[in-house]
């Protein structure tokens, strides 16, 4: 163990503790990341080392709070999302051409480009994942435009690593129900296409007020 490893499982054990009772009190791994926020330990080398004191010191277990905490704002989302307006999107990512594409039904008012260097597409998966977390981001966008609390988007996909679990961070940030449609037949997903379309077309000039959905189905 090198002296700047030592020094920071010292530094992590130290505040955790001088504030026992303060994080005891807490009930949410939020607050204890504030909390880690605030004392300068959440960085990629002290906020394990935190998580580590913690469950030692405290017998708190950040990850057991966290995963339990996601797990019933899923229940809560999932309540609301059932009868909430609908969106329904198709997306697709290729990672040949590290492109992607979310549209509605006939390539309608797209957004399509280049991956960005954040979205880290290593393989076809994770270029069909990328698509898909950016199809949900854009209806949190028509979300928050309609000011509503809670949309629920039909997401048609070609790919059946694209699950809700692996949505479920994208669906609690962005306030979204998905209920994923795989779609088996290339044909029936007009994304595809739009993947090798030249140029780009941002998420800023979709009609994100025409996404909503009435209870017959058609765009509001």
């Amino acid at each position: 163990m090198t002296s700047t490893t030592a020094q920071d499982w010292d530094t992590a054990a130290a505040v955790v503790r001088d504030h026992a009772d303060a994080l005891a009190s807490m009930g949410s791994h939020s607050e204890l990341y504030s909390f880690a926020k605030e004392k300068n330990l959440a960085t990629k080398l002290l906020f394990p080392k935190f998580k580590t004191e913690l469950r030692k010191q405290l017998r708190i277990d950040y990850d057991q709070i966290r995963k339990d905490t996601l797990a019933a704002r899923l229940v809560e989302l999932e309540a609301a999302g059932e009868t909430a307006p609908t969106i329904t999107l198709f997306c697709a990512g290729d990672v040949e051409v590290d492109s992607y594409a979310v549209c509605r039904a006939e390539e309608e008012d797209p957004w399509y480009g280049t991956f960005h260097e954040n979205d880290q597409v290593a393989d076809q998966d994770h270029a069909d994942e990328s698509a898909a977390r950016k199809a949900v981001y854009l209806a949190g966008k028509a979300r928050e435009f309609a000011g509503l609390d809670i949309v629920h988007l039909r997401l048609s996909v070609t790919n059946h690593v694209v699950t809700r679990t692996a949505l479920m961070r994208d669906m609690l940030k962005h306030k979204v129900w998905v209920t994923v449609d795989i779609v088996d037949d290339p044909n029936g997903n007009p994304a595809l296409e739009l993947c090798r379309a030249p140029g780009f077309r941002g998420w800023r000039e979709v009609s994100l007020g025409d996404l909503i959905e009435d209870s017959d189905g058609a765009a509001q």
